[in-house]
């Protein structure tokens, strides 16, 4: 099978399992580059092409790579007047065309499949049930089987999801009754269901010059506090949120090609825990300035 016959696959699949077909051809899931049409050897999934899981690929002999985010560096892949001179970009392009890699991007298709393959990753993940109702949209809520506090929800939280530099706001010691769950810049909003406590989820708005509406959802989630209504957000970041969710693509392509050896390449957290001495730094400063 080569990955063209492969794609044709998913997609009638997709659409058979109930996906909406896009209202109109998009840019996101099409072919990055490689040849279309050679034998796939073993299959990658993963949340994002990094050098670092191409390389591992090319070890476990895969030339097929499924990411679901980007690979040349912005959301339309398209190099050209932007990154097409730069050392990085060639090099990158060099290694995929040396070793015969083939990247096809899956993002739109993930999202419409109903359920949201990237919310059946990271809620299992997290070991949350999602409720039958309300949705935010297509974004989940989850109403914890007992209440608990923010600190408590955020450790297990950034441990489920090997978090390295999450962000939190809200009372540690808020009670937490009902979570709405976001992956990448697919961010719920308290405005839609009052009820929810605290939102995990993975980019959110800190204010925005774009003309999409957005609302600064910190913001609101502090001033509804003042009030004496606590909300609070877990902030995990893109690949702790979505990383995860290729994991389950990887278990649905199997199903479709099971002559064919595939495994899920997690790209993982990209930043950094924050070093201790600068962090203890930090604190001790803020402690003098009184904050």
């Amino acid at each position: 099978m080569t990955p063209r016959e492969l794609v044709e696959r998913i997609i009638a699949q997709g659409t058979a399992d109930g996906a909406p077909p896009p209202p109109v051809a998009g840019y996101r899931d099409t072919f990055k580059i490689g040849d279309p049409d050679v034998p796939i050897t073993g299959i990658a999934t993963t949340g994002m092409t990094t050098l670092r899981v191409l390389k591992r690929a090319v070890a476990e002999r895969r030339n097929f790579i499924i990411p679901h985010e980007v690979t040349w560096f912005n959301d339309r892949d398209d190099p050209a007047g932007y990154v097409e001179d730069d050392p990085v970009y060639r090099a990158k392009k060099a290694f995929c065309e040396d070793h015969g890699l083939v990247i096809w991007r899956n993002h739109d298709l993930t999202h419409r499949m109903r359920p949201d393959q990237m919310f059946v990753g990271l809620l299992r993940q997290l070991g949350w049930a999602a409720d039958a109702t309300p949705l935010i949209g297509r974004l989940p809520t989850v109403t914890l089987p007992r209440p608990t506090t923010l600190a408590a929800l955020a450790a297990h939280v950034v441990a489920r999801c090997g978090a390295h530099a999450y962000r939190l706001a809200g009372p540690a010691d808020m009670t937490v009754r009902k979570v709405a769950v976001g992956v990448g810049y697919a961010f719920p909003n308290f405005l839609t269901d009052p009820d929810v406590d605290v939102i995990v989820g993975g980019e959110a708005q800190e204010g925005t010059d774009s003309s999409l509406p957005t609302h600064d959802l910190i913001q609101f989630a502090a001033d509804s506090t003042a009030l004496g209504r606590p909300r609070g957000l877990v902030v995990l970041g893109r690949m702790a949120t979505e990383d995860i969710g290729m994991q389950v693509v990887a278990e649905w392509i199997g199903s479709l090609a099971p002559d064919i050896p595939i495994a899920y390449l997690p790209a993982g957290e990209p930043f950094a825990r924050p070093f201790a001495a600068l962090a203890k730094r930090a604190a001790s400063v803020a402690l003098r300035l009184g904050q």
